[in-house]
């Protein structure tokens, strides 16, 4: 049996064109139905299973601000955001101050690398961070790329950020400065940040080789004790991808309880189909969010349930 669920827009793969999109429900699972007008139907995508927790307890809407106009058809998503119609406003917001890169991930969706253009002139990043808290206000604030360790200015961006308003600062990194360069960590520490958003996708080099190319726990291991020694707290964000790192998501848990209070939490990202990857996926390849959280329940013997994680918003 099948069952529209809801309307919403996508692009269509091929020419990118926003086109009309539909979450539809057969079965167990839901996919998300396209059609572009010059290329026709686009396959199906697979979005949720509905195990271990159906779709429609999962999904919510944005509530509403009181008295405000709702959205003309068509205009939501397009509008969420920043927008005066909803409660839900900037979460986190993130300003990439850079495009360049020390790895060449196979998993990287933004396909960085050392190759990208000139980074953003800092006269040009400190508008974008005013513009940023003028609209926003002050939201947790990442600063992300590429890679924005390879900026040696990195700790002036920091500093301008916390002096625009900016309470919480946060930089998205590989950790291998982090790990090699004791000075930067410092000057990173010294000028404002409150966090680190360290990818940390397994406890073995052999994932690091599969996911980065390169045998990288040491050096993980190293921007962790780094952190420790400056008192800064650390996000792990593990890509998950079929067949490499799905059944050492207990071993990631555990390995971060090992690490608290410097470890605050996780932040678990299946692997994005888009940027650098070998072929387009199939639905078999994709993992979805009840996918971990099955697994997040299996892999640790019911210590963290399903039932414990509840969506945003």
């Amino acid at each position: 049996m099948t069952e529209v669920l809801s309307q919403t827009e996508s692009l269509c793969p091929h020419c990118l064109r926003r086109i009309p999109a539909e979450r539809v429900a057969e079965g167990e699972e839901v996919y998300l139905l396209r059609r572009c007008p010059e290329h026709g139907e686009v396959e199906p995508v697979l979005i949720w299973r509905n195990r271990p927790v159906p779709y429609p307890l999962w999904e919510r809407a944005r509530a509403g601000r009181p008295g405000a106009e709702p959205d003309p058809p068509g205009d939501c998503p397009r509008l969420c955001g920043i927008c005066p119609g909803h409660l839900q406003q900037t979460c986190s917001a993130i300003v990439e101050v850079t495009g360049r890169c020390d790895l060449r991930c196979p998993v990287c969706f933004a396909a960085s690398g050392p190759a990208a253009g000139p980074d953003p002139a800092p006269a040009r990043l400190e508008r974008l961070l005013r513009r940023t808290f003028a609209l926003a206000g002050n939201c947790p604030l990442q600063l992300s790329g590429g890679e924005p360790t390879l900026r040696d200015d990195l700790p002036l961006i920091v500093r301008r950020a916390r002096d625009i308003g900016f309470d919480h600062v946060q930089v998205n990194t590989n950790g291998l400065r982090l790990g090699r360069d004791a000075e930067f960590a410092r000057a990173l520490a010294d000028a404002g940040v409150t966090s680190f958003f360290l990818q940390f996708d397994g406890v073995s080099d052999d994932v690091f080789r599969r996911l980065r190319g390169a045998p990288l726990l040491d050096l993980k291991l190293k921007a962790l004790e780094r952190s420790r020694e400056l008192g800064i707290g650390v996000i792990l964000v593990p890509t998950l991808a079929r067949g490499v790192n799905d059944s050492r998501i207990g071993d990631l848990i555990r390995f971060a309880k090992a690490w608290i209070p410097v470890v605050k939490g996780i932040h678990f990202q299946p692997q994005a189909w888009l940027g650098r990857y070998p072929q387009s996926p199939r639905n078999g390849d994709r993992m979805l969010i009840p996918d971990i959280l099955e697994a997040i329940e299996r892999q640790t013997g019911g210590e963290l349930e399903a039932a414990h994680f509840i969506p945003p918003g």
